[in-house]
C-alpha cells in the first residue's frame, strides 16, 4: 500500500495526491492498489473526524480529493476488468432523509470496475423512486448506502414496497454505510449488510454466480 499517497491524502494536499498517482500509473502500478491506499486514508480521516481531531472542512475536502481519484481511475479500472457481457444490473442509491454519498461513490466504482452496470439514483432517494428503477431497467440487485439513522425507515419501506410490487422475491437487497450492521439489515428486512466496499462488490457477485435465492444468508 502506497504510503505517500495516504500521508499526501489526509495532508490534504489534492494536487500531491493526483501527481503521486499518476506516477504510479506511468510506472504500471495496480490501480486498485492505488485505490485501496486512497480507501485507507479515507478511513483514517473518518477516525479522525470521530476522534475530534478533522473537523468537517476536512471531511468534505478529502472527500472530493477522492471523488477525484476515483474518477481519474474508474476507467482504467473498468478497462481492467470489463467482460463482453455485464455482470448483471445494480439500483444504487442513498435512501430518503441522507445526503451522503461518499462511501456509495466507492462502491459504485468498484462495482463498475467488476464488470456491473451500476444505476446510480444519487442521494435522499425516495421508496417509489427505487422501486421505478428496479421495474424499469429489470435490475435484481438493490444496494443502499446510509451514513446517518433517518435513512432507516426509508430502507425499510423500500423493502416493503418490494413486496407489494411482487419484486422482493427476485431482488437481493444490500445495504451499507457506517449506521449499519447485521442487526440493522435483520431489521430493515435486506439480505445482506457490510461495511467493506470490496465484500459488497464480492456478495453481489456471488449473488449473480450462484443464482443463488434472495432470502438466503449472505453475511
Amino acid at each position: 500500500m502506497s504510503t505517500e499517497i495516504i500521508e499526501a491524502l489526509l495532508a490534504m494536499k489534492r494536487q500531491q495526491v493526483m501527481d503521486l498517482i499518476q506516477q504510479k500509473i506511468n510506472i504500471g502500478e495496480n490501480p486498485f492498489a492505488i485505490l485501496k491506499a486512497c480507501q485507507e486514508a479515507m478511513e483514517q480521516v473518518g477516525k479522525r473526524f470521530e476522534t475530534g481531531e478533522f473537523f468537517l472542512s476536512e471531511l468534505i475536502y478529502s472527500a472530493e480529493i477522492f471523488k477525484a481519484v476515483s474518477a481519474y481511475l474508474e476507467p482504467m479500472l473498468i478497462g481492467s476488468l470489463r467482460e463482453e457481457e455485464s455482470r448483471g444490473s445494480i439500483i444504487f442509491g442513498t435512501p430518503q432523509g441522507d445526503i451522503h454519498d461518499l462511501g456509495k461513490n466507492i462502491v459504485i466504482t468498484l462495482m463498475r470496475a467488476s464488470g456491473f452496470t451500476v444505476h446510480d439514483l444519487g442521494v435522499d432517494v425516495p421508496p417509489q423512486k427505487f422501486i421505478q428503477a428496479l421495474k424499469e431497467t429489470g435490475s435484481q440487485i438493490l444496494a443502499m448506502s446510509a451514513i446517518i439513522t433517518p435513512a432507516y425507515n426509508s430502507m425499510r419501506e423500500t423493502i416493503e414496497l418490494l413486496k407489494e410490487f411482487g419484486l422482493r422475491e427476485k431482488t437481493f437487497v444490500i445495504v451499507g454505510g457506517v449506521i449499519t450492521n447485521d442487526l440493522v439489515r435483520h431489521n430493515v428486512g435486506a439480505d445482506a449488510q457490510t461495511l467493506d466496499p470490496f465484500e459488497g462488490v464480492r456478495l453481489c457477485k456471488e449473488y449473480v454466480a450462484k443464482k443463488a435465492i434472495p432470502h438466503a444468508d449472505y453475511r
